[in-house]
């Protein structure tokens, strides 16, 4: 028969092992989530600088233009 103590204690052991398993895949992944990490903050630097680049042309060209 399933009780809650039964169930209570089944999920401690689920969320141990969870835990568990999510440690050692963020230890061994690091180094690739850090590359990347680079990767996408190089991109987003250059994408900010592109819009940033794209409103002060608009700017300038509007007040040219009135």
């Amino acid at each position: 028969m399933i009780t809650r103590s039964n169930l209570a204690e089944q999920l401690r052991e689920y969320q141990i092992r969870s835990k568990h398993d999510w440690a050692s895949v963020s230890f061994f992944s690091s180094t690739t989530n850090l590359a990347s990490s680079r990767v996408d903050v190089t991109i987003f630097v250059i994408w900010e600088l592109v819009v940033l680049a794209f409103l002060v042309f608009s700017a300038v060209s509007l007040y040219f233009r009135l």
